[in-house]
């Protein structure tokens, strides 16, 4: 069964009057949120269409998972592939035909997370080979925090783009790539202590130093923004970890049983074998179970 904690918005819970993806600060970082969206294997979170509320850009968000799109012709869709995912056998695949589309896959579970205690930054990266844009062009890491933590102002978005990180290797087309955030290169969209805005690249150390008191404040995924017309791109194994605890996001286009109980209770109508296929019934559903676990 899947567990959703529905939320009004990382403003209401901040007591923010107005907040949108450019969030603006509360005067006390807010707490954090239960890790309850989509379904947890171990580390692993399975996240799909279901877990998703659609939303437009600038709107305070409505759940744990948010899809934000500027109005215009960019799209976000989960998917089964490219090639071979990372993880499972699916992704999250983003198209902007226009340089002002932009979307954005935001997750809200880690508000009032302390920026000095993350140890885990990362994702892996897919650009289609039919892309048009500029050949340097990827999906970014976006992190919505408070650098102030809970005085007054102090909201920015800092941002991870591989280009501006060669030393994690030549952005390619066609193929899976991961890229390691906290060992990384990052800006901001506001100065900040140690960064100024949009044309300074810090390391994600120097920025955790030069802002010790810096926490999430809204929220973490990847955006492909404005800038970024004919791109087409996927990511998966979206990975955040801090304070001894890791959460790995697996994007897929349906979820597959993982344990008998999964079927049960009519779960096995939600759920679907690797290759895509329905269940026919719970016993199908469990046989496949036990056929997968065998062969692992």
């Amino acid at each position: 069964m899947v567990h959703r904690l529905r939320i009004v918005g990382a403003c209401a819970l901040a007591a923010v009057a107005a907040c949108s993806s450019e969030l603006t600060a509360p005067d006390a970082a807010a707490p954090a949120l239960a890790l309850a969206s989509a379904t947890s294997d171990g580390g692993r979170t399975i996240v799909t269409e279901s877990d998703v509320t659609r939303q437009p850009e600038n709107t305070p968000p409505t759940d744990n998972w948010v899809l934000y799109t500027r109005p215009g012709t960019a799209t976000g869709v989960f998917v089964s592939g490219p090639r071979h995912p990372p993880l499972g056998v699916g992704s999250f695949r983003m198209t902007t035909p226009l340089a002002t589309d932009k979307v954005t896959l935001f997750n809200y579970d880690h508000i009032g997370t302390r920026l000095a205690a993350i140890d885990q930054i990362a994702y892996s990266t897919y650009r289609d080979p039919a892309s048009t844009a500029n050949p340097v062009q990827l999906p970014s890491i976006n992190i919505e925090v408070d650098y102030n933590g809970a005085a007054p102002g102090g909201f920015t978005t800092l941002v991870f783009e591989p280009v501006y990180n060669p030393d994690q290797g030549p952005i390619q087309a066609g193929v899976w790539q991961e890229w390691d955030g906290d060992a990384g290169i990052w800006w901001s969209t506001r100065p900040i202590n140690g960064v100024c805005a949009f044309t300074c690249y810090v390391s994600w150390d120097d920025i955790v130093a030069a802002n010790p008191d810096a926490v999430i404040l809204g929220g973490f995924g990847v955006n492909q923004g404005s800038g970024n017309g004919g791109l087409i791109a996927a990511t998966d194994a979206l990975t955040l970890g801090y304070s001894g605890e890791t959460v790995i996001y697996d994007f897929e286009p349906f979820r597959s049983p993982s344990a008998k109980d999964d079927c049960k209770n009519g779960g096995w109508k939600d759920l679907r074998a690797a290759d895509g296929s329905p269940f026919k019934n719970q016993g199908q559903c469990i046989k496949y179970v036990n056929e997968t676990s065998r062969g692992r």
